[in-house]
């Protein structure tokens, strides 16, 4: 589990605070407030400078959210991980949010990886067809690598599909050198 223990448990503790009606609006806003933090240098600064007291963070983190027009929750939530200085993990708990939401609402995000753009017709088709496969709304997450030659390289949670043609070829090449 890349996102740790740690963030899995605050992960879980954020879910079950969030209403079902609030799930995909408070992963939204927490996915927002890591790009802010990962690209904001002063942020960051604010947040890791030891001399800086506890409470100001709380009211600099307060001010952060707010300005971000967050929902209450996701504002008290942000407190409660500057008080507990665990504001610095907040990543690995949006990616562990992610995570248990979509499988609290049945759904999967399939990060595809193809050697040509697809169009909306096919990537709409290719979530149909992933969503009846594993009984999930599926999303889509397409990456274009031309390196391989075509087909497409499919992850959905731990389920790997390899129909790229550079695997083919090297699966017919580790045939041919067997001599099978």
């Amino acid at each position: 589990m890349s996102e740790g223990i740690v963030g899995t448990r605050y992960a879980k503790a954020l879910l079950n605070l969030t209403g079902a009606d609030n799930i995909e609006k408070i992963g939204r806003e927490l996915e927002e407030i890591v790009e802010l933090f990962n690209e904001n240098e002063n942020m960051r600064n604010v947040m890791h400078e030891p001399k800086i007291s506890k409470a100001q963070k709380i009211v600099f983190i307060d001010e952060v959210t707010k300005k971000m027009e967050c929902d209450m929750l996701m504002n008290k939530y942000c407190r409660y991980l500057t008080s507990r200085n665990r504001f610095d993990i907040i990543a690995d708990i949006s990616t562990a949010f992610s995570r248990l939401a979509s499988a609290k609402i049945g759904a999967a995000t399939a990060e595809i990886t193809v050697a040509t753009e697809l169009s909306k017709k096919d990537q709409a088709g290719l979530e149909k067809k992933l969503s009846k496969y594993t009984g999930k709304k599926v999303t889509l997450n397409v990456k274009v690598d031309e390196s391989i030659l075509g087909g497409a390289i499919t992850s959905i949670e731990s389920l790997v599909l390899d129909g790229s043609i550079k695997n083919r070829l090297n699966l017919i090449r580790e045939t041919i050198s067997k001599g099978n």
